[in-house]
């Protein structure tokens, strides 16, 4: 075992130095960049704020990726305890996507990058190395779901405006359709223009008229002029129960374009020219 892990570290080194090597510019990186995208996106956000802890991620979110077998979950928002996730014998210079066993069916999950920011404020190599990485780690997806916490919103931006759509948890709480509304709100106010779902969370499940998304969405409708879509709602078990409407963000994710699916070469773009004071 010593022995395979020694020749493993070895292969590592070895594949990090050759691709120091193989150093490219950004062009060149751009136009290797598989456009269309091979995968669907979406920005799971939730009020931190008011919902420090959620119902374990890893019981509900398969139903709300309909169990696809190549479905990854980018746990930006660190929901997912460290010690579920497998360890590898080697020591990465980033996280690579790793199957666990999740309630019904396998979960493939990207963990948390907990050095973003420091990658985003590195040089335009250090900047493409990882951008190479991700492409490599999501490329064979079906569809990929990024959790993101409301309190990093402005600093995930980058990520949630190349997404397909963004998807608003919504909790059981005194201030929810506040804090839900200025959510919406804020990711709206800065530009976003795909799909915008609402994913309620509820002890039981309630009647149709009595869910706090409905509200958000006459709220949003009447202020922003902004069409929300149910994304279905979770129950205190983590059972996941679908939209009972025919226009929701499921449908809205079945009918992109395939076009119109950027989210690699759109993300890898925003970091590689940055805007003035985005980090």
């Amino acid at each position: 075992m010593k022995d395979q892990a020694s020749s493993l570290r070895k292969l590592k080194q070895m594949i990090d130095q050759t691709t120091r090597v193989q150093a490219i510019d950004a062009e060149t990186f751009l136009a290797q960049i598989p456009r269309p995208c091979p995968f669907t996106a979406v920005a799971i956000v939730y009020p931190d704020d008011i919902v420090p802890e959620l119902p374990p991620v890893m019981d509900w979110i398969s139903g709300l990726m309909q169990f696809s077998p190549r479905a990854c979950f980018w746990d930006q928002a660190s929901l997912i305890p460290e010690e579920r996730i497998p360890r590898t014998q080697i020591r990465l210079k980033f996280p690579t996507p790793v199957r666990v066993e999740a309630g019904l069916t396998p979960l493939t999950i990207l963990p948390a990058i907990k050095n973003f920011d420091q990658i985003c404020k590195s040089d335009e190599q250090g900047r493409i190395s990882y951008l190479q990485h991700l492409t490599r780690s999501l490329k064979s997806s079906s569809e990929v779901w990024i959790s993101i916490k409301a309190s990093e919103l402005k600093r995930y931006y980058p990520i949630v405006h190349s997404t397909d759509a963004v998807c608003v948890v919504i909790p059981q709480h005194s201030e929810a359709i506040i804090r839900c509304y200025e959510l919406v709100k804020s990711i709206h106010l800065s530009g976003y223009f795909s799909p915008v779902g609402l994913l309620d969370f509820s002890p039981t499940k309630p009647a149709p008229e009595e869910r706090l998304s409905k509200r958000i969405k006459i709220v949003a409708k009447q202020f922003l002029a902004l069409d929300l879509v149910p994304a279905g709602m979770v129950l205190s078990n983590c059972t996941y129960i679908p939209p009972e409407t025919e226009t929701n963000l499921r449908t809205r994710l079945m009918s992109v374009e395939s076009a119109s699916k950027d989210f690699l070469y759109c993300l890898s773009e925003s970091l590689i020219y940055q805007l003035p004071g985005m980090f």
